[in-house]
C-alpha cells in the first residue's frame, strides 16, 4: 500500500531535499562546528540592525569596509611573514607570502569599484552623516599598510648587498639572479596594486561625492590625490628608466637630461 502523507508532512518531505540537514537543525544558532570555528554569531552581528540604519545600502558599504578590514588583516600577517623570511635568506617563502599579498590586493580593489558602482549618491549623502567626522584616511589596517613598503624596502637591500649585485645587474642579468629578480617584481606588484587600489578610492569619490567637495572634517577630497603620486619603492621604477634611456641612446637617441 502506498504511503500517504498530510500536506504538511508533503512540504516538509520536500524541503529536506533541498537542505543538508534536517529542519530542526539548529543552524544560524551558533550550535554547529562550523558556526563555532567561523565564529559567525558574532561575526554576523557586527553590521547594524535594519532599524539602525540611515540608509537601505548601509549594509553594502559597511559589509565591504569590514571584509576590506579583515582582508587587510591578513595581508598585514603576510608582510610581516615575507619580512622575517628575507631576513632568514629565505627568497621563495617571501615571494610566495607576497604571492598573496597581491591577490589580495586585487580583492579590494574590486570592493571600491562594487561600491561605486552600486551605492547612489543619496543614499550615501546620508551614511555620510552617519559615519560622523569618520574617513577611510582612519582606516586602521590602511595606515598599517602605508608602514609596510619601508619596512619591505629595509629587509630586500641586504639580500642584494650580500649576493654582491645591483638593481640593474640584477635586471640585465635577470636569468642569472632570477631569485632576487622575482622577489624584487612582487615588490613591485605590491607597490603597483596599492597605487592602483588607492586610484580606484579617488574614482569611487569622484563617482559619490565629487572631488570639489570637502570631508565632513573640512578637508579637500584633493587630499587623496597626493597619495597616488607616492611610490614605496622608487628604486625599482628608477630601473626601468635607466634600461630604457641605455636601450635609446643604443639606438641613437639622446640621453636624458639633454
Amino acid at each position: 500500500m502506498a504511503e500517504t502523507y498530510s500536506n504538511d508532512a508533503q512540504g516538509e518531505v520536500q524541503e529536506r531535499k533541498h537542505t543538508y540537514y534536517p529542519i530542526d537543525f539548529p543552524i544560524g544558532e551558533g550550535k554547529t562546528d562550523y558556526e563555532k570555528y567561523i565564529r559567525t554569531l558574532p561575526l554576523l552581528e557586527l553590521q547594524k540592525e535594519p532599524e539602525e540604519w540611515t540608509s537601505k545600502e548601509e549594509l553594502l558599504f559597511q559589509i565591504t569596509h569590514q571584509a576590506s578590514e579583515l582582508w587587510m588583516k591578513q595581508m598585514l600577517y603576510d608582510l610581516n611573514r615575507s619580512i622575517t623570511y628575507m631576513g632568514e635568506g629565505n627568497i621563495p617563502m617571501a615571494i610566495r607570502s607576497l604571492r598573496l599579498v597581491t591577490e589580495i590586493q586585487q580583492l579590494l580593489i574590486t570592493h571600491i569599484d562594487i561600491i561605486a558602482r552600486n551605492l547612489s549618491i543619496q543614499e550615501y549623502e546620508k551614511i555620510r552623516l552617519g559615519l560622523g567626522q569618520g574617513s577611510g584616511m582612519e582606516s586602521p589596517g590602511f595606515n598599517r599598510l602605508l608602514e609596510k613598503g619601508p619596512q619591505l624596502w629595509l629587509a630586500f637591500k641586504p639580500l642584494v648587498e650580500q649576493r654582491g649585485v645591483t638593481l640593474l645587474e640584477i635586471y640585465r642579468e635577470y636569468e642569472k639572479h632570477i631569485d632576487l629578480h622575482n622577489l624584487a617584481e612582487y615588490l613591485v606588484d605590491f607597490d603597483d596594486f596599492f597605487h592602483k587600489w588607492r586610484t580606484h578610492h579617488i574614482d569611487m569619490v569622484r563617482r559619490t561625492i565629487g572631488l570639489e567637495s570637502n570631508s565632513l572634517k573640512g578637508i579637500s577630497s584633493k587630499v587623496l590625490q597626493r597619495g597616488i603620486v607616492e611610490r614605496f619603492f622608487p628604486d625599482l621604477f628608477d630601473v626601468r628608466n635607466i634600461m630604457t634611456n641605455e636601450s635609446s641612446v643604443a639606438y641613437g637617441g639622446e640621453p636624458l637630461g639633454h
